[in-house]
């Protein structure tokens, strides 16, 4: 098995699925995800939990299938190459991973004033928290987003095509899983792991978006030198 890190996933078959999975589902940034659902359903019993962590899941896995769908195709409809998105998204994702590195509290997305009034909202208004702040742009947020897009239109063939929509259904899965563990209480979640996973998670976006740029660099220098090439040719 060849894994590789990159920017975009390489190889086929088992190898582009884990490197998929793997991006998207640190990208996530599940242990941010769980202290902000928490904290977001205090008055919530166990059962509005569950209720709340599978409607933000299912919707959260609806616009990542719908954006590995037509995300690239959007692009070009537009007028949008890969090679500019690649950059452009390369930069958006070393923004949110600097800014993961450099918070103090990881609970950046809404501040703790704002958990505590969603909280204590009347049973309705908090089924809303469930389409957004949670399930955008929590759980799919635009690194994900972005992530998706690039390794969509990097997939070639349906082979691959199903394994990034696999990869997209397996990290919306496990994120549901650790949600419905911690329903009833995360006593192991202490400031320090949990810092110590966005920090992780900050840095991995950060490599991650450095390397969505050189790869989209790497592809105008490859356009350019070929467009050099047939220049010459045809003199």
């Amino acid at each position: 098995m060849n894994i590789l890190f990159v920017g975009i996933c390489t190889g086929g078959g088992y190898s582009f699925f884990v490197n998929c999975f793997y991006q998207i589902f640190a990208a996530m940034c599940p242990l941010a995800v769980i202290v902000l659902y928490l904290s977001m359903t205090t008055n919530c019993t166990v059962r509005e939990r569950l209720t709340t962590a599978k409607m933000a899941c299912g919707i959260a896995w609806s616009v990542m299938v719908l954006t590995a769908l037509g995300g690239p195709k959007i692009l070009a409809a537009i007028g949008i190459a890969m090679e500019a998105f690649n950059i452009a998204g390369g930069l958006l994702l070393v923004f949110v991973g600097f800014g993961m590195l450099r918070a103090e509290d990881p609970e950046i997305v809404i501040s703790k004033n704002e958990a505590e009034e969603i909280g204590n909202l009347p049973k309705k208004k908090r089924q809303d928290i469930a389409i957004a702040p949670l399930a955008i742009p929590i759980i799919a947020g635009p690194g994900s987003l972005t992530i998706i897009i690039a390794n969509r239109a990097a997939s070639e063939g349906a082979g691959e095509f199903l394994s990034c929509l696999l990869a997209i259904s397996l990290a919306i899965f496990l994120v549901y899983v650790i949600l419905v563990l911690t329903s009833k209480g995360a006593k192991w979640l202490t400031p320090t792991i949990l810092k110590l996973s966005f920090r992780l998670s900050g840095l991995f976006l950060v490599a991650l978006g450095v390397q969505f740029v050189m790869n989209g660099l790497r592809e105008i220098g490859l356009s350019a030198n070929q467009c050099v090439v047939a220049s010459l040719l045809n003199f």
